[in-house]
């Protein structure tokens, strides 16, 4: 059995599938920093198994050698492989890992799948096209790029942020000057807004080939979606649209090899015109968010989870999907601020046509913060139809027929009544 060191940011299902494996000897790899996203019970269902805290803000090299002993006391023996999933911890985790003799991204790589201006250099390096972009340093810098790109409508945000946290649109001066946000060096990008339609690419790589691409359709925006609860939802595409020009597969192998990534999972956001052309917007080395790896694993008869496994134990990997590919997606269930008076139950939803499954964050009685996220929602639910426009019309039912309401709403209509 071989013994795979995984950093686990917080319990998912990549953990879950990892604790099912019988082939796999898993070391639980957590840090002081994200303790806290652990829930009691998790913890307690995975005492069992063998874990190590690092201290985040401790010396790396005290810090690896404190693991080495533990390894020793603990007759642990020889560690094999190593996997990480988190965007946040990538470069923390493979510098640790790196220390311990595995073979992990250089510097180099962390720089380019994780700082947005990194990545764009190398896009543009490797013959990929992106939008315009500048690091941004103070509002002195932003206001320059601002009024230089013809004070057209740009995208102010972090350079290594994640779930479009702290991402804004600036259309003004007045934009600017309003921005409450205090630009640190290194910290922040701007970039021209792409007026081209969002989609997703997500892939497996092993031994630097992509084993396959799996298209997603975002049908809006993400975060502005998420911002007005308007339709917030992505599906996987049986079929490459005819008007694409280019293959997906080849796109990611371009970027692969230009950034000698050589074992693990992409996801990408690109922009793709209407006539085909794509321009890439920005990547992750990870497993995308949402609930995208389920719907290509329902929608293609694999299972994603269990092939990054094997992929990280150098386990030869063979892609064999169901006859018919199928596409499933997941749609954000509108969320609100306030304490929650009225929401259509689950079990409702479950029983809409092409709904397989889903969750509510929330109840009655509980009080919901909205947040200014991608993922902002209540709840989701997973839909299966024939091709992406079914499921797509699927979704729009489920969101028509879906109701939230908050105590703050129905106190504000009884008092403008009284009026």
């Amino acid at each position: 059995m071989k013994t795979l060191l995984y950093f686990e940011e917080y319990e998912s299902n990549l953990s879950h599938i990892l604790l099912q494996r019988k082939d796999i000897r898993p070391i639980l790899l957590r840090t002081t920093k994200n303790m806290r996203f652990f829930t009691e019970k998790y913890l307690m269902d995975t005492s069992d198994i063998l874990h190590y805290v690092v201290d985040y803000n401790g010396d790396m090299d005290s810090e690896v050698q404190k693991f080495k002993v533990w390894q020793e006391q603990n007759q642990i023996g020889e560690i094999h492989y190593f996997l990480n999933d988190s965007e946040y911890y990538l470069a923390f985790a493979n510098r640790f890992a790196r220390k311990l003799g595995f073979d992990t991204l250089s510097d180099e790589q962390i720089a380019w799948v994780r700082d947005k201006v990194e990545m764009k250099k190398k896009f543009r390096e490797i013959g990929i096209d992106t939008p315009l972009f500048r690091a941004i340093d103070s509002k002195e810098e932003l206001r320059n790029f601002f009024i230089e790109n013809g004070r057209k409508k740009i995208i102010f945000k972090p350079r290594r942020g994640m779930n479009s946290i702290d991402t804004y649109p600036i259309t003004s001066l007045e934009d600017i000057d309003l921005l409450e946000k205090e630009i640190t060096p290194s910290k922040y990008m701007a970039e021209d807004f792409c007026y081209d339609h969002e989609w997703s690419i997500e892939s497996l790589v092993q031994d630097g080939i992509v084993l396959d691409s799996f298209v997603t359709y975002i049908p809006n925006p993400t975060i502005w979606a998420s911002i007005h609860n308007q339709l917030n939802c992505h599906m996987t595409v049986p079929k490459t649209p005819l008007y694409f020009q280019f293959v997906p597969k080849d796109f990611i192998q371009q970027i692969v090899t230009g950034m000698h990534l050589k074992n693990g999972a992409m996801t990408i956001e690109v922009f793709i015109s209407e006539e085909g052309n794509v321009k890439a917007s920005e990547l992750g080395w990870r497993l995308p968010g949402c609930q995208a790896t389920l719907n290509h694993s329902y929608s293609y008869g694999i299972d994603i989870y269990n092939l990054l496994l094997d992929i990280a134990i150098h386990k030869k990997v063979k892609l064999h999907y169901q006859d018919e590919i199928v596409s499933v997606g997941d749609l954000y269930l509108p969320n609100k601020e306030g304490r929650i008076e009225r929401i259509t139950p689950l079990d409702v939803l479950l029983q809409m046509e092409g709904v397989i499954g889903g969750e509510l964050f929330t109840e009655v009685g509980k009080y919901q913060k909205k947040r200014r996220v991608g993922n902002d929602a209540s709840g989701y639910v997973q839909v299966l139809g024939k091709d992406e426009k079914e499921t797509l019309a699927m979704m729009q039912k489920v969101y028509d027929a879906f109701e939230i309401e908050t105590m703050e709403e129905r106190e504000g209509r009884a008092y403008v009544k009284k009026k």
